[in-house]
């Protein structure tokens, strides 16, 4: 899909599900323990902005951090499921996290087990049964057979929301949309200018091959100009906290986009965007 088709396309979604203004809907995947500081960080920062993030966290990480990521409940921040294993770690030598467990290598039954274990402890830790649920590595676990598995499990654990595949799937299905009883999927966003492109910390700041922050400033620069112009639109954005932190001018780019409505992943106006879509 072309760059001006893509964009059609975003807000003719919005428009056919009745979203009237420019709607942001914004997470952070905490996958390293250099996440838990660096979340209170960006919160905090978009705080002051009405900006409300929502944090996955494996389950193993959340339990050790828990004093820092605690203070995020006060912010008005929730938690997702992000399954429990640790399933990344900072290479020592580049300061760069890799993969150390994916559900893509993973049996059925060791997946299952691990969303299981991550939605008992933030049962524990919060004291409310979590409703969201995030893929870690999500990107490597977008099979239709895997979604299909997943979807299914999900809801025998009463999920209402996963937010779990990369733009293709909202390029094809729009911003919300059914994918099992009472669960709804939101695919994150692609850039506006390369609509397969994943906007994220990791493919503009992290990677060997990152496009670099001056770009993913321009990204962000092209949403919030439809956000100024008011114009209809779901923006599902993720990043690592840790890689924007100590990036003023992405934090700044976020910020501007607080002309809109910031919705948590969880919010039922969410969920009811998809209703026309089937």
């Amino acid at each position: 899909m072309c760059p001006g088709a893509y964009k059609r396309a975003l807000i003719k979604w919005a428009q056919q599900v009745g979203l009237k203004t420019p709607t942001l809907l914004l997470s952070f995947d905490c996958d390293t323990s250099r996440d838990a500081k660096a979340s209170l960080h960006v919160q905090r920062y978009l705080h002051k902005y009405g900006i409300t993030a929502a944090f996955a966290v494996p389950g193993e990480l959340l339990d050790a951090n828990w004093g820092d990521y605690s203070e995020l409940l006060d912010l008005g921040a929730k938690f997702v499921n992000h399954g429990y294993r640790c399933h990344a770690e900072v290479d020592d030598k580049t300061g760069k996290p890799f993969s150390t467990f994916t559900y893509r290598d993973a049996t059925d039954e060791v997946w299952k087990e691990d969303i299981l274990l991550g939605h008992r402890l933030l049962t524990k830790l919060t004291g409310e049964e979590p409703q969201v649920f995030r893929t870690p590595h999500f990107g490597e676990f977008n099979s239709l057979k895997q979604l299909e598995n997943l979807y299914r499990y999900l809801s025998t654990l009463g999920y209402r929301v996963s937010s779990s595949t990369t733009p293709v799937f909202g390029v094809i299905n729009g911003g919300a949309y059914s994918v099992a009883p009472g669960l709804v999927e939101l695919p994150l966003n692609g850039c506006l200018s390369k609509p397969t492109q994943l906007i994220d910390s990791w493919g503009f700041l992290s990677a060997p091959d990152a496009l670099g922050r001056e770009k993913l400033v321009d990204e962000l620069g092209q949403y919030v100009q439809l956000f100024e112009k008011n114009v209809p639109v779901l923006l599902n954005l993720y990043f690592d906290p840790a890689d924007i932190a100590n990036e003023v001018e992405v934090l700044e780019a976020l910020s501007k986009l607080s002309v809109g409505h910031s919705l948590g992943l969880d919010d039922r106006e969410v969920s009811s965007l998809a209703k026309n879509v089937m």
